[in-house]
């Protein structure tokens, strides 16, 4: 049971939309006729958070073979106010095909384009519920149990897109707009609602509203909705400062088989054996929510439009120098993510830069993000950071990071 829900609740989703928290971006490269020059550029960011268990909770829990009565009191103790659950990933393929003389344009390309895959899993659900999967529902027999606030969503989007930067008096606008094909897109949710386990475990109790949906994919890859993705930036300097916004992303996706559920009701659901149900082992479960799906709720596909989890971003620094301060902000337009806000220092040398910070909110608490840009050459560039070096250094306190990778190859 504990496997098939790490498969649902963290492989599913390895990942989202480019992230901005711990990011300090390339310089554009330059030449004698170009200030901004062509160039091929590979992207990636993966990795999982959570604001209640620790990184070694949750690799032990995910991929651990076996989690014991000790294991379990501690991963109750830390989700005593409920549990959220995060995972990542993104990759894009960037072909900048124009450059540019124009000193003001030198943040953003002239012209590129691109190609990216987006993944993001989101779980958030209430103490009583964490118990049951951890415990089953022995233990909670007639005792009414709190399962709301619960909400599960995940997205599997890829797309092919087109950047263009242009000036507005003197202030640089780029603009890409996508095209989105979507591959997979739930989202469940539960408002309030209680269940209860009958004490001689014959019967399971549900009062409560919920609402599923899901997008109707029989494949991984299938295309199961199609929409655009926007991406709005901008950037200045002035003397010692500098500022740089943006949105990416906004966008809306139609999903012609979007399989929608909606209910406010109380059933009570018999027929297993209650040695089974009390510990709601794998075939039982499932013949519960198989029962729910089949005999109780229905549904129907009347396709709809559903908007993009976008990721809209602002970022301040003051230049001293070599050395720097900056102030950042970000927030993602998916369930329960907290605006995160970050302040720390950066310092560059000729040919290398790095930025540290402190950071609260996101799907993280408290943070401590890294950011590194090296230009190795003319023609190679790097860059990489992490968004919470607490979740490797004090991986029993802090949980996850997410890590970022880039390669640019300029011509």
């Amino acid at each position: 049971m504990r496997k098939h829900l790490a498969l649902g609740l963290w492989l599913l989703g390895f990942a989202v939309v480019a992230q901005n928290d711990s990011l300090i971006e390339f310089k554009v490269g330059r030449s004698f006729k170009r200030l901004n020059r062509p160039f091929l550029e590979l992207y990636t960011e993966q990795g999982g958070a959570s604001r209640n268990w620790s990184s070694q909770q949750m690799y032990q829990f995910f991929y651990g073979d076996f989690v014991d009565d000790a294991m379990k009191a501690k991963l109750m103790d830390r989700a005593q106010n409920g549990l959220q659950l995060a995972s990542l990933q993104n990759w894009d393929i960037r072909l900048c095909y124009e450059g540019h003389q124009k000193s003001r344009l030198v943040p953003f390309p002239k012209q590129s384009l691109y190609l990216f895959s987006r993944s993001a899993t989101v779980l958030n659900m209430s103490s009583d519920l964490t118990g049951l999967i951890l415990y089953g529902n022995r233990s909670s027999r007639g005792i009414p149990q709190d399962i709301g606030d619960f909400n599960y969503q995940s997205w599997f989007y890829s797309g092919i897109g087109h950047q263009y930067t242009f000036l507005i008096d003197t202030i640089p606008l780029s603009v890409g707009l996508g095209l989105v094909a979507v591959h997979t897109h739930d989202d469940h949710q539960i408002g309030s609602a209680q269940m209860l386990t009958a004490i001689d475990g014959s019967s399971i109790d549900f009062n409560g509203d919920y609402q599923f949906g899901q997008s109707g994919a029989t494949a991984t890859y299938g295309i199961t909705g199609w929409g655009f993705a926007l991406n709005l930036e901008t950037a200045e300097r002035y003397k010692e400062h500098e500022i740089s916004l943006g949105v990416r992303d906004l966008g809306l996706a139609y999903l012609p088989d979007w399989l929608s559920i909606e209910r406010d009701s109380s059933f009570s659901f018999s027929g297993v054996d209650a040695g089974r149900l009390f510990t709601l082992e794998q075939e039982s479960f499932e013949q519960l929510i198989d029962s729910l799906g089949n005999g109780l709720v229905g549904g129907s596909r009347p396709g709809a439009w559903t908007v993009l989890p976008a990721n809209a971003y602002l970022d301040y620094t003051y230049h001293l120098k070599e050395q720097s301060l900056y102030f950042s902000f970000q927030y993602r337009y998916l369930p329960k993510y907290i605006p995160r806000f970050a302040l720390g220092y950066g310092y560059s040398w000729e040919s290398f830069r790095i930025r540290s910070g402190f950071a609260y909110g996101g799907f993280n608490a408290f943070s401590w993000d890294l950011g590194m840009v090296w230009e190795v050459n003319n023609t190679w560039h790097l860059r990489g950071g992490l968004t919470n070096l607490f979740g490797l250094s004090l991986p029993t306190w802090s949980g996850g990071t997410v890590g970022d990778l880039g390669i640019r190859y300029i011509f």
